[in-house]
């Protein structure tokens, strides 16, 4: 049986610098919203609600600082740390081949060489996939009583110039960094039984992708699997941003429905939305780990399994020439139990049919590489996706928002977070706006309007702002906010929900005593 804790966050840190910048940065550079608005202070806030971002030095390396900030205000013992994760979409760079976390690990090497250290890719919810993959480890009984995980997250978007200059994308974005210590509190007794029941090696060519899928559906069959992972060492921001296993989850899920692909459900948005909740319903990211051992994700994709909430996940390793080791894990045996304190439970799905949405692609007139977004598609995703993924998360907790004290909310555009509320709300309030409304002045935090967009490092900067008294009451858009920050400080139940890349949600709830 689950004990009554399992993993708990212990401690942030966080990098605190950068310089402050307000829109008029944005201002007279040509650039124009879709209907020939101009870009400038104005609109940016009326539009985004983003008032300011900061702008990280070019020289600095805002996660290690994080790190090191974390090490330095808690009493974090370096011998304890048993896995290491840096959390990112760009990095700090977008030629850096990655992974990130390779620099934040040289300040703890010493003191734990035999650390798992790794980078995980599943878009703006890195960090929440992170903590998922931490307490799967901890069910599981890979990681034990007094082990520490850390988790990295940074964002340096404006030294990455992540997208082209006259892409209106930038006006969203600010740079931000900061370092979350977990500890695993007790072990489940019976962890599920867990092995390898296929697997197999082979060289996927340049079209990988197609490959890799391929190879799946043989291993698979007609068998739905729960969970993709690929520890993808090909290192270049293209085949990470969407998240390369995203990408693959779309092309089995073709091959395994040839006739809905051929009617063309999958290029509708209701209708992909919809086959992929009922049909899919499985999460697909990437990590890119510093060891380059095939067994490594092996061992990675073993944890979910035993720890009784998924049954079926596929690991991939994914070498630099292209050649691929593919195991397909099957758990048995028991039932995943809640712990009733600290993370109780987690969930993360993948709709790889709309990975195209945030991708990073070379362009050849300007000989470079860029990121590009279909906003308007990233924001019917966000806003209309959460009620289901939301219902499967809470439903078995016996939870209603009604019952969340606090709601850590990715902070993509703030026009989608009423949107979002009004979809998860709609049915049980009778003037559904006001109910979303009074949920954000006084069950949320936020910061777009000071901070802009932080990808990533959003989950990690808004609880470790309100715990540092870093936010005031004010208003984005006619809705008040932060107006509920002295009772939010002792929050009992916390919901951490984000979407970004692939297009991939994660969600996990934590308790406190």
């Amino acid at each position: 049986m689950a004990t009554d804790t399992v993993l708990e966050i212990i401690a942030q840190g966080a990098w605190n610098g950068g310089r402050l910048v307000d829109n008029s940065i944005y201002e007279n550079k040509g650039l124009v919203f879709k209907g020939g608005i101009p870009v400038n202070n104005k609109t940016i806030e009326e539009r985004i609600g983003v008032r300011t971002r900061t702008v990280a030095p070019e020289d600095e390396r805002i996660g290690v600082l994080a790190f090191q900030d974390l090490l330095q205000t808690s009493d974090i013992d370096p011998t304890r740390i048993k896995i290491i994760i840096g959390a990112t979409n760009i990095g700090e760079d977008r030629f850096d081949s990655g992974p990130l976390i390779r620099h934040p690990y040289k300040l703890v090497q010493r003191d734990c060489p035999e650390a798992l250290v790794l980078d995980l890719y599943a878009g703006c919810p890195g960090f929440n996939v992170s903590a998922e993959l931490v307490f799967m480890m901890s069910l599981a009984g890979i990681l034990r009583p007094g082990d520490l995980s850390i988790i990295v997250g940074a964002e340096n978007v404006h030294r990455a110039k992540a997208f082209p200059p006259d892409d209106t994308a930038n006006i969203i974005f600010g740079d931000d960094a900061a370092a979350t210590a977990l500890e695993t509190k007790a072990m489940v007794s019976n962890a599920a039984a867990g092995g390898i029941t296929a697997k197999a090696e082979f060289n996927a060519g340049e079209n990988f992708v197609r490959s890799i899928a391929t190879a799946l559906l043989k291993i698979c069959g007609d068998n739905k699997i729960d969970g993709l992972i690929i520890d993808n060492q090909l290192g270049k921001l293209e085949h990470r941003v969407p998240a390369t296993a995203a990408r693959v989850q779309h092309h089995l899920v073709e091959l395994m429905n040839p006739e809905e692909a051929a009617k063309g459900t999958f290029k509708r948005f209701r209708n992909a939305l919809v086959f992929y909740d009922q049909h899919v319903n499985a999460f697909a990211f990437d990590i890119m780990t510093v060891d380059r051992q095939p067994d490594t994700i092996a061992k990675i994709a073993d944890a979910y399994v035993k720890s009784g909430k998924y049954k079926t996940i596929a690991a991939v390793y994914l070498a630099p020439d292209h050649n691929v080791v593919l195991s397909l894990h099957k758990g048995e045996g028991r039932s995943y139990l809640r712990p009733r304190w600290g993370i109780v439970d987690s969930l993360t799905r993948t709709h790889g049919c709309f990975a195209h949405y945030i991708e990073v692609k070379p362009f050849t007139v300007r000989k470079n590489m860029f990121g590009r977004m279909d906003g308007k598609g990233v924001f019917l995703h966000a806003t209309r996706g959460a009620k289901y993924h939301l219902d499967e998360l809470m439903s078995p907790n016996n939870l209603v928002m009604d019952d969340i004290d606090l709601l850590i909310e990715h902070q993509a555009n703030f026009a989608m977070i009423p949107l979002t509320l009004e979809q998860v709300l709609g049915s049980d309030q009778k003037d559904v706006k006001k109910a979303a409304a009074d949920f954000i002045a006084q069950k949320m935090v936020t910061n777009i309007h000071v901070c802009g967009n932080c990808s990533v490092v959003c989950m990690q900067r808004l609880p470790y702002a309100l715990e540092h008294r870093q936010l005031r009451a004010d208003k984005i858009q006619g809705y008040p906010i932060n107006q509920n920050l002295e009772k939010l400080r002792s929050a009992k139940t916390i919901l951490y929900d984000s979407i970004g890349a692939g297009m991939t949600r994660s969600s996990f709830i934590q308790r406190k005593k």
